[in-house]
């Protein structure tokens, strides 16, 4: 795979940042590479603030076996975590986060503090 450019800068050196392919997948380095060593992990936003920081966007991210999970872009300062995908709809009962659970016929919309839920149905062609 050739560097694609990242589009951003280096906060270490000022160099154009490239993106690469690395054995867990891919990543952003500095283009100045010998001299910076600076990297940076590819953040997938999925449009949904962060319900613990309200600063933040919730990404997806990759545990050390493999499986996909959802956490702040924050992440140090923010330890919000969660296995199943966060939508930017809120509960209308507690105006609380909702997230998304595959069900056999479609995708149910879940509350994580009440009992809420809403079923979505999968439309066939």
């Amino acid at each position: 795979m050739k560097d694609e450019p990242a589009g951003i800068d280096c906060e270490v050196c000022g160099a154009p940042m490239v993106i690469k392919m690395g054995r867990y997948g891919k990543f952003m380095a500095c283009s100045n590479f010998p001299n910076c060593t600076n990297t940076k992990p590819v953040q997938v936003e999925i449009g949904v603030p962060c319900p613990n920081c309200k600063d933040g966007q919730v990404v997806e991210r990759r545990s050390k076996k493999g499986r996909l999970f959802y956490g702040c872009s924050n992440y140090p300062d923010c330890e919000f975590v969660s296995w199943d995908k966060p939508v930017a709809k809120p509960c209308p009962e507690c105006d609380k986060m909702m997230v998304e659970k595959k069900i056999k016929d479609g995708v149910k919309y879940q509350c994580t503090n009440c009992t809420h839920a809403e079923v979505h149905q999968l439309e066939e062609d």
